[in-house]
């Protein structure tokens, strides 16, 4: 029973039969990378994630993202909706806008986004609203070409032709309400994602003639905060969040096929278009407290999240060199067991989070008719041509400081600097029911985050810059020429494809930029 090797960026070649399942089986989840994760990104490769997702403002982006024994006044109500009952005092609301900008080194990507939204608080109750406007890069090798005749603006068509929408529309609404006697506020949200656009995978289908790609996302979710007062000390605070995410994507794939005409005694093109489906529905419960430690500045938190997924329909991904399986159903099961720490002392924060992720996973392909296996006996149609369990292993560890500077009597500046890592390991167990043959597979490797961040307060103005760099992944595809096959969002379709040549993973960095402005309502 054969034994895969250690992936290790940023240079990756896996050989024949050397299956790597190749990027994330992860829901879509737009908040999800910027908080403690409610939904539960899942990794098979190390492929490097454009910051597609991340839509919306962050006050701790700049210090890794800590998020457990820390809570961020910018990005909270967006996550937990029933948190938007913590307007700061003296205020109604406030108005805010964070364009975001993304970019991937050797030219694999990029993309940018434009939110504007705000967060209103009435007596006791209390919503946010918030609309983006978000334009993906093409990312197309010079090889590839579209062909007249396969798509116009209306999509599949046989008259001239147009570039397919890069743009994708996002729009989240929340509502809730404060029972201050018991000290619970409750809410609920939901954020619609139109798209037409995942980062990348316009490259996932190698020698196509041209892609559309059209579909929705939907995020509802439902939160509870509890809060105790300790005196001097600070506020113990239970929450609760259960959501449900359902993504759904099509991809109408062209190609040209070339046929031979015997009456001109010439090749001539031939076009052909495929329907791709790409649906994942998740339900998850978050749990997550924290308190003061006594009057010392420490605070302690704690986070147990669990998802449960189910794939009903995976793409047929036609990546270069790659015998693509036909991965129909799937499901997966995912925890988070984390705890954190922070100290706020003067003018000085500090923060830590140490997250422990075991998941499993199981796909498989279906036979389409009757399939005899090597051994003789008989697959059904319908029946499990080839499975997959995935067992993982992985470690999350953030940590983050700020300080502020103090500029006058209403007005300080703060520094943030921040890192983050992330270990991923598992072990896949494969059958393969048609060659009647199983083996075993382990793959590990390590994500770094860099981030930083600075920002200006003023009585009637905040003004905030974060960046960040991630490194430590690649994108896969075969090595040409410097040309970059990139492969999409992991947090978007789920790519599994078994190499027949040698598979090149490119080390790349993934760079983001955001600008926030945060207007009071009084």
């Amino acid at each position: 029973m054969p034994t895969g090797r250690q992936c290790s960026p940023p240079r990756l070649t896996f050989r024949l039969r050397h299956l790597c399942a190749a990027a994330g089986l992860s829901v879509m989840a737009p908040v999800a990378r910027t908080a403690a994760a409610q939904l539960i990104q899942i990794k098979t490769l190390p492929i490097a994630d454009g910051d597609q997702w991340r839509i919306f403002p962050s006050a701790n982006a700049g210090i890794g993202d800590v998020s457990i024994a820390l809570s961020d006044s910018l990005l909270d109500p967006f996550v937990n909706p029933a948190k938007g009952s913590r307007v700061a005092p003296g205020r109604s609301g406030a108005f805010f806008g964070s364009p975001t900008f993304y970019s991937v080194s050797e030219n694999a990507g990029g993309g940018r986004t434009i939110p504007l939204g705000g967060i209103a608080r009435s007596g006791s109750t209390f919503g946010a609203i918030m609309l983006a406007l978000q334009e993906i890069d093409a990312i197309r090798p010079g090889t590839q070409f579209t062909p007249p005749g396969i798509f116009t603006a209306g999509g599949l068509a046989n008259d001239s032709p147009t570039t397919p929408s890069r743009q994708n529309k996002y729009a989240f609404g929340s509502i809730g309400r404060v029972f201050s006697n018991a000290g619970i506020s409750v809410a609920a949200s939901a954020q619609w994602s139109g798209l037409h656009d995942i980062d990348g995978v316009d490259l996932l289908y190698a020698g196509s003639a041209g892609i559309v790609q059209h579909g929705n996302a939907l995020d509802a979710r439902l939160g509870l905060t509890k809060e105790w007062s300790n005196g001097a000390s600070g506020t113990r605070t239970l929450e609760a969040i259960l959501l449900h995410d359902h993504f759904a994507m099509t991809h109408d794939v062209a190609w040209a096929d070339q046929v031979w005409d015997p009456n001109t005694r010439n090749f001539a093109s031939r076009p052909r278009v495929d329907h791709n489906l790409d649906q994942t529905d998740t339900w998850g419960l978050h749990l997550a407290y924290a308190r003061p430690l006594a009057d010392s500045g420490w605070r302690i938190g704690g986070i147990l999240t669990g998802n449960v997924a189910s794939h009903p329909k995976l793409p047929d991904y036609q990546i270069s060199q790659v015998t693509v399986i036909p991965w129909d159903p799937g499901h997966s099961a995912a925890y988070d067991l984390g705890v954190g720490v922070a100290k706020a002392s003067g003018p000085t924060t500090f923060g830590i989070d140490a997250i422990y992720e075991p998941i499993v996973t199981h796909t498989w392909g279906e036979a389409h008719g009757i399939v005899q296996a090597q051994s003789g006996a008989m697959i059904p149609d319908g029946g499990k041509t080839t499975e997959n369990h995935f067992r993982f292993s992985n470690a999350i560890l953030r940590t983050g400081v700020a300080h502020d500077l103090a500029l006058g009597a209403d007005q300080k500046l703060t520094l943030q600097l921040g890192v983050a890592l992330r270990s991923i390991d598992y072990t896949l167990d494969q059958l393969d029911h048609v060659a009647s043959v199983s083996r075993t597979q382990d793959e590990s490797w390590l994500e770094w985050t860099k981030t930083w961040g600075v920002s200006i307060h003023f009585s009637d103005l905040d003004m905030r810059y974060t960046g960040r760099m991630v490194t430590g992944t690649g994108r896969p595809g075969i090595a040409q020429s410097g040309v970059i096959f990139a492969a999409a969002d992991a947090a978007g379709p789920n790519i599994l494809a078994a190499p027949n040549g040698a598979l090149t993973l490119t080390g790349v960095a993934v760079t983001t930029h955001q600008i926030s402005i945060s207007l009071p309502i009084r």
